[in-house]
């Protein structure tokens, strides 16, 4: 279990029209990461990322490896890129079932049409979550700027009050606040 863990999962930055990579808008907030990342703060203290996750490269993407790269050479991490967008469960289990992971920081760049089922298989109960937590329901294709934070317990357990979702607002289309 993930004790005394924190994971943050953003969606991949902006695409293009057509294409597996990132439009202008995507590249920029990819570098605007490197600076917001390395400042992300929980209770006060700025933390360090400790492990990188982003879904696998495909035929239609490689958007979420491409998000966090600048990040991952600014830090000196590599990317754990090796399960594909519908393969959640497993970055899940792993996180979940490995003693590594605790005492960390994880950073989860994926699709947003299976970010929510992530979350769920990384023990995430919205129903749980506080209204301040602004949990979506569902990811709107339009948004790229949320993130998700979710904290875990010296037991392994979901912190209500540390999971959230909030608006980074770092670029001009940052504009849909999450629900709540």
């Amino acid at each position: 279990m993930a004790k005394n863990a924190n994971v943050l999962i953003i969606r991949h930055g902006e695409k293009p029209e057509t294409g597996t990579d990132l439009a202008v808008a995507g590249q920029e907030r990819a570098q605007v990461y490197v600076i917001y990342f390395q400042n992300y703060s929980i209770n006060s203290s700025t933390i360090k990322l400790n492990y990188l996750f982003a879904a696998a490269d495909s035929t239609d993407s490689h958007r979420p490896r491409l998000t966090i790269e600048p990040l991952s050479k600014a830090i000196g991490l590599s990317i754990d890129d090796k399960h594909k967008d519908t393969d959640y469960k497993k970055v899940a289990d792993d996180i979940k079932g490995n003693s590594k992971y605790e005492n960390s920081n994880i950073l989860i760049c994926w699709h947003h049409e299976e970010i929510l089922d992530l979350v769920k298989e990384l023990g995430v109960d919205p129903a749980k979550l506080p209204p301040t937590a602004n949990w979506p329901s569902s990811w709107p294709g339009s948004v790229f700027g949320w993130l998700l934070q979710i904290s875990y317990d010296g037991n392994g357990n979901v912190q209500p009050s540390q999971t959230f979702c909030i608006s980074e607002k770092l670029m001009y289309d940052d504009t849909e606040a999450p629900p709540g």
